[in-house]
């Protein structure tokens, strides 16, 4: 394709940045070692009308991850650290969960430590607005008392796991975590354009800063005043990023050897292989047309990012964005499509299909015992299935039958759910069978307390965990949620002490915990858990 022609189609993927009110983002295409692609779509300041272009410097959100994953690489090459040491040995003020974690868990998200943002940070009352420091994140972490999960069990991706990276690395190399990028990383790869921000107060030149829709047509500001290092929090251009790529060929830093680890994904204690390695995604979902991909993408307030390489091709693709987006990655692959064509060599993936039966018809009676709702207190979820116009839902989501009790998802045939009966024809429990594994959930019964019920739930409630304090009211059929710093939020009741707390009107998207009180011996209520993406079981004591 000729060069105006691929400025042609790659311009129809951002045109709707021509009208030069908005915000947008920067691009770059490197193939075989050369930008061959750069261009800035939209304002970098709407303020003051100044044009975003390829070095126009960004926050590149969890893209951020692999320097702080190559930083303790380094380290490890120079023999200063291993990564199956235990994380204590450098962090003493980490609570001793009785269980080894390692910095290999954190590289890969395997830890079980809850996340620090923004699960950890709202429940304990940051709103997006307040100044957040590594050390106010550090703290709060080391507060915790329990685990989502025992190490290696899971992979669950979780913010803190890198901002306790950073905090190792700034304890063994007796550097600030900033100070260390800048000299092994940035400096080396003259990378002029980026640094790590450890300040809100830091200037940094030719800064875009970033904006939220209105929701009317319009923009506002999306003030950043986190400076937490180790998830987050680089600031780079397309420009640099491409200097960044082209190591992962040349090996300037770090050496073919590193480059070849951090490649490599993780994987849990019975075997299985993730497909997240030292701050990538790699492996077999993340292909497109046939290639191989290493990627990663990020967002922080009103930043958004993606990077996507294909190493086969030696093509790589980078975008960041001045503005919160769902669809950078879907951009991305867009230009991508530009230069890729489908692999010669590789063959089609077989369809999937169920094999072990035939789907069966059910009728109405059949399948309406196994309506309700159920819960894994493990993972603390809950999942609702409903019957409508003779098929069984799961959130939404048709099942297929295959016998009276093993159904399969219309959109995931290779997802099975089993219920497992009662004596008399009702069904007790639910499993679901996945490629990761097996979730077993209880089935529960629905209950509407009446305001004598709530009133036992009212009282104050105190979590050492979060160093807040929660009370609770009785409302019309509800709780209702007084705290310090946000809005009244209203409880649903689920099942028997326990209920949906939904967060959307505090965060501006949806989010939603689980909370289930916890009643002594005697059945007096004594506290609560909070449980939600990202955090399970999170302790609060009543305390009146």
């Amino acid at each position: 394709m000729k060069n105006d022609a691929v400025r042609s189609s790659i311009d129809r993927i951002f045109e709707h940045y021509s009208s030069q009110s908005s915000p947008g983002c920067a691009l770059a295409v490197i193939k075989d070692s050369k930008i061959i692609f750069k261009q800035g779509y939209g304002l970098a300041n709407l303020e003051i009308n100044a044009p975003i272009t390829p070095s126009s410097v960004f926050n590149i959100g969890s893209m951020a991850k692999q320097f702080t994953a190559f930083a303790i690489a380094l380290l490890a090459a120079d023999g200063k650290l291993s990564l199956d040491d235990d994380i204590r040995q450098y962090l003493l003020q980490m609570h001793d969960f009785g269980k080894k974690i390692t910095i290999r868990h954190l590289i890969h998200h395997t830890s079980g430590i809850r996340d620090s943002f923004p699960a950890l940070l709202s429940l304990a009352e940051w709103r997006d607005t307040d100044a957040t420091t590594t050390d106010d994140v550090y703290q709060l972490l080391t507060a915790q008392r329990s685990l989502n999960f025992d190490p290696g069990e899971e992979f669950e991706y979780a913010n803190s796991n890198y901002v306790l990276l950073a905090q190792i690395c700034e304890q063994v190399s007796g550097q600030s975590f900033q100070a260390f990028c800048q000299e092994r990383i940035f400096t080396p790869l003259d990378m002029q354009d980026t640094c790590v921000n450890a300040s809100y107060f830091q200037l940094i030149p030719r800064r875009a800063p970033g904006y939220y829709e209105d929701g009317q047509g319009g923009w506002i500001n999306a003030p950043l005043t986190d400076s937490v290092v180790g998830p987050t929090n680089i600031y780079t251009s397309v420009l640099d990023l491409a200097k960044w790529d082209q190591n992962f060929y040349t090996g300037t830093v770090g050496g073919e050897a590193i480059i070849n680890q951090i490649q490599q994904p993780g994987q849990l204690n019975d075997g299985g292989i993730l497909d997240y390695a030292f701050g990538v995604e790699v492996g077999p979902a993340h292909h497109h047309r046939g290639w191989q991909m290493v990627e990663h993408g990020g967002s922080q307030g009103g930043y958004s990012s993606w990077m996507v390489r294909f190493p086969d091709l030696h093509l790589s693709v980078m975008l960041l964005c001045n503005h919160f987006s769902w669809s950078t990655r879907d951009s991305v692959l867009k230009v991508a499509d530009i230069f890729v064509c489908d692999h010669p060599t590789q063959k089609p993936e077989p369809e999937t299909t169920v094999t072990t039966h035939d789907p069966v018809e059910l009728r109405s009676s059949q399948l309406e015992p196994k309506s309700g709702i159920y819960f894994d207190a493990e993972h603390v979820t809950l999942r609702n299935i409903t019957l409508s116009e003779n098929r069984l839902q799961f959130e939404e989501l048709d099942l297929i039958p295959l016998n009276k009790t093993t159904f399969y998802f219309e959109v995931e045939p290779q997802t099975q759910v089993v219920f497992m009966p009662t004596s008399d024809g009702g069904v007790a429990n639910m499993k679901t069978i996945t490629s990761s594994g097996e979730y077993r959930y209880e089935r529960v019964e629905p209950v509407a307390p009446t305001h004598d019920d709530l009133l036992a739930y009212a009282g104050r409630y105190y979590s050492s965990e979060l160093d807040v304090y929660w009370t609770f009211s009785p409302g019309d059929g509800n709780l209702i949620a007084h705290r310090r710093k946000y809005v009244d939020s209203q409880l649903k009741p689920l099942f028997k002490d326990t209920f949906r707390d939904d967060w959307s009107p505090l965060m501006g998207y949806p989010t939603t915990y689980i909370v289930r009180f916890t009643r002594n011996d005697l059945g007096a209520i004594v506290g609560l858990r909070v449980s939600g993406n990202g955090v399970r079981n999170i302790q609060f004591d009543r305390v009146h």
